[in-house]
């Protein structure tokens, strides 16, 4: 017995997966991000002892700089830029499906280009592809899932995030 889903699932959950594996990519780059500060939040630092070049330092004065690790090491950021699949599946019926999350307040504005209560959805068998080419009831599927820059709105929004942050002020020694 053939298995069908709709192509429409088909996708999302290839995308959905795409989707997941991007934020695991993410999660690990914080997770190493995070392991250059220490417990209470400060960075990891080394503190090197560098010559004194100023003009009244004696000739072999030194004096100790702290270096916090995480600007010794280069960082970059991992996306998953491009993700293609080639697949192929057999066609199945058209079944329609109720539309969901349709908000009623837009729709009774839309008027006549409002969508149908009712979609058709084409049902496939991802696991008889091969094997319906042969019968030629098959479609070769191939998606293309490529990332995009961040829109203009999003751009603003973190940008005026990153405007709020800054040095904390610590309390006072016995507050």
């Amino acid at each position: 017995m053939a298995i069908l889903t709709s192509l429409e699932d088909m996708v999302r959950a290839i995308a959905g997966s795409i989707m997941n594996a991007q934020h695991m990519v993410e999660k690990a780059q914080l997770a190493n991000i995070a392991s250059f500060f220490d417990d209470s939040h400060k960075p990891t630092s080394i503190d090197i002892e560098v010559p004194a070049i100023h003009s009244g330092a004696a000739p072999d004065a030194h004096h100790l700089y702290r270096v916090p690790v995480i600007s010794l090491v280069p960082h970059s950021s991992l996306v998953i830029g491009e993700a293609e699949i080639d697949l192929d599946v057999e066609l199945g019926a058209f079944e329609h499906h109720e539309r969901e999350s349709v908000h009623e307040g837009i729709m009774d504005q839309l008027g006549r280009a409002a969508p149908a209560e009712k979609k058709a959805g084409l049902m496939v068998n991802p696991g008889n592809g091969g094997i319906a080419g042969k019968s030629g009831n098959a479609a070769h599927i191939k998606l293309k899932l490529v990332a995009t820059e961040k829109s203009e709105g999003l751009a603003r929004l973190l940008n005026d995030v990153v405007k709020t942050q800054g040095p904390v002020e610590a309390p006072a020694p016995g507050a």
